[in-house]
């Protein structure tokens, strides 16, 4: 698996986006199976955490991300990403309804002084761009909208 071999190389595990439910986010890559492993892992393999809400994910980190609905996607909610270093090239905004086009004009703006490309996509596409181009060692950022009243 050529997108496996290259998510395995490098001093730090790298973030995998595996799925998402109206509850949140599966995440691979936050944490590694110890010495003991429990029924069913294999030592050295990576855990999958379901994180519950939206997340803020990056090569090699992913934080909850205080966002219910594409209204509250603004440019002070995305100060994480600029705050994350190294800088990154590439922003995806996952949301499965369209943000503001106001607002989305603002932001895309906003990041284009600091050489960062927003794109706006539904949840699954940024999901395995965001993992293509990790794999791909680029310098990327994918936040993820998930509803929490969308499932119900």
């Amino acid at each position: 698996d050529l997108l496996a071999d290259s998510l395995a190389h490098g001093p730090r595990r790298k973030i995998v986006l595996e799925s998402y439910a109206p509850s949140g986010v599966d995440v691979k890559g936050l944490i590694e199976v110890g010495d003991v492993p429990e029924e069913e892992d294999l030592t050295g393999e990576d855990k999958i955490v379901h994180m519950n809400g939206s997340i803020a994910a990056f090569p090699d980190a992913c934080f909850l991300w205080n966002v219910e609905t594409p209204q509250d996607v603004t440019l002070a909610s995305l100060s994480v990403v600029k705050l994350y270093r190294p800088t990154v090239e590439y922003l995806f905004i996952g949301c499965d309804k369209p943000l503001i086009p106001s607002e989305l004009d603002k932001i895309r703006k906003d990041f284009r002084k600091k050489d960062i490309v927003v794109e706006q996509m539904d949840i699954m596409n940024a999901m395995g761009t965001f993992n293509i181009l990790n794999g791909e060692d680029r310098r990327v950022a994918c936040v993820l909208v998930i509803d929490p009243d969308e499932g119900s």
